[in-house]
C-alpha cells in the first residue's frame, strides 16, 4: 500500500514550526550566557537557565511542584496584579513554552528558585482568538508570569535586587535576536495600576538601550472585561509592546492618577482615567464565555514618560497563599519516604 505523501506546509505554517523551535533554541542560549555575565558583576552565585533543561521524567514532576511552590508562596500582593497558574497550567507551558528561570544553588546541590517568566508564543488567523490582545497572521510572544523571590538574599546576606529586570531584559534580547530572521511582536500585560512591572520594564528596556540594542517600549492599548451583569470583573489591563527595532521616538508625558478613585467603584473610575489621558485609535469588541472583553488600541505611550499615582488603589485586595500546606505535606511526605 502506497503511503500518503504529506501536504507541504503553508508559508504559516513553516514561520509557525521555525518559531516554536528557534524559540527554546534562542532562550537557551541566552540563559546560557546570562548565568556568567550576571554573577561576575554581581559578585553572587545566580543561575539562569531554561526550566526544560532537566534530566528526567522525575524532575519534570519536581518542577511542576517546585514553581507552583514558588508562586503561591510568593506572590501575596494584589490578586488582580497576576493570575497564579495552577499545576496543570504549569506543567502545559513545561511542554510547549520557554520558562525562563533563576535560581541560588544550595550547599546540597538544591536550587531555590528566586524568579521565573514564561515567554508565550501565538499565531491567530482570526481577530477574535486571542480577545485581550486581537492580532491576524502575526507572530506575537508574550511575556507572561513575571515574578521574583520575596526579600531573597544571596550567598553573602545581601538582598538580591533586580532579578524581574534582568529576566525582563533576556525576554527581549532572545525576541530581538528572533525578529532578524521572522518578524515578531513582543509584548505584555499589566494591570493599570502595576507600577512595579513598568519600572522594571523601563530600566530594562533603558539597560538595554546602553548596551547597543535599539529597543523602546510603550502602551499601546488596555483592556476591559465585563461580566453577564455589564459590570467590570477586574481593573483593565495595559497592554505594553515593545519595538524591537526602536523606530519610534514618542516625548509626550502622561499621568495616571488614581487618588481620586473611590473603593465602590473603582473599576469604573480607573477606566475612566485611562479613557481621559489617551487617545483611542481602535475597539474590539469579543465575548469569552459570559464575558465581553473590550481591547483598545490607543496612541502609543513611550513607558518612560508614564507616571502613575495608585493612592490606595492598591490596598486591601491582598492575596492568601492556597497551595502551600498541601505541598509542604506532599514533600515531607516524600521525605519521610526516603528515610
Amino acid at each position: 500500500m502506497k503511503k500518503k505523501k504529506e501536504k507541504p506546509l503553508t508559508q504559516e505554517q513553516s514561520d509557525d514550526v521555525f518559531l516554536k523551535k528557534g524559540l527554546f533554541k534562542q532562550y537557551y542560549l541566552e540563559m546560557g550566557d546570562k548565568t556568567e555575565k550576571y554573577n561576575k558583576v554581581h559578585e553572587s552565585n545566580i543561575d539562569f537557565y531554561l526550566a526544560q533543561t532537566i534530566p528526567n521524567r522525575a524532575d519534570i514532576i519536581n518542577q511542576v511542584i517546585d514553581l507552583s511552590y514558588f508562586y503561591d508562596q510568593n506572590f501575596t500582593g494584589n490578586k488582580d496584579f497576576m493570575h497564579i497558574p495552577n499545576f496543570n497550567q504549569i506543567a502545559n507551558n513545561l511542554v510547549n513554552y520557554p520558562i525562563l528561570l533563576a535560581s541560588q544553588s544550595e550547599e546540597d546541590g538544591s536550587r531555590d528558585i528566586v524568579g521565573v517568566t514564561t515567554l508565550k508564543y501565538e499565531y491567530n488567523e482570526d481577530l477574535r482568538q486571542n480577545p485581550y490582545f486581537p492580532t491576524r497572521d502575526e507572530n506575537v510572544l508574550m511575556i507572561t508570569g513575571v515574578l521574583t523571590k520575596f526579600n531573597a538574599q544571596d550567598k553573602n546576606g545581601n538582598r538580591i535586587r533586580g532579578i524581574g529586570k534582568e529576566l525582563y531584559k533576556s525576554s527581549i534580547k532572545g525576541a530581538f535576536e528572533l525578529n532578524k530572521k521572522k518578524l515578531v511582536r513582543l509584548v505584555c500585560e499589566i494591570d493599570c495600576r502595576n507600577t512595579n512591572s513598568l519600572n522594571s520594564i523601563t530600566k530594562a528596556v533603558q539597560e538595554l538601550r546602553e548596551e547597543g540594542y535599539p529597543v523602546t517600549s510603550y502602551v499601546t492599548g488596555y483592556y476591559e472585561i465585563y461580566g453577564a451583569d455589564k459590570r467590570l470583573k477586574e481593573a483593565p489591563t495595559f497592554m505594553v509592546e515593545f519595538d524591537l527595532n526602536g523606530t519610534k521616538n514618542l516625548k509626550d508625558k502622561v499621568e495616571f492618577s488614581y487618588v481620586n478613585c473611590k473603593k465602590s467603584r473603582l473599576f469604573t473610575d480607573l477606566v475612566n482615567e485611562i479613557k481621559e489621558e489617551t487617545n483611542e485609535c481602535r475597539k474590539y469588541y469579543n465575548q469569552v464565555d459570559d464575558n465581553n472583553v473590550i481591547y483598545h488600541s490607543i496612541k502609543p505611550i513611550d513607558t518612560q514618560n508614564i507616571e502613575i499615582d495608585v493612592g490606595d488603589t492598591v490596598s486591601g485586595n491582598d492575596r492568601v497563599p492556597e497551595l502551600s500546606p498541601y505541598i509542604e505535606f506532599v514533600k515531607d511526605a516524600d521525605a519521610k519516604s526516603k528515610a
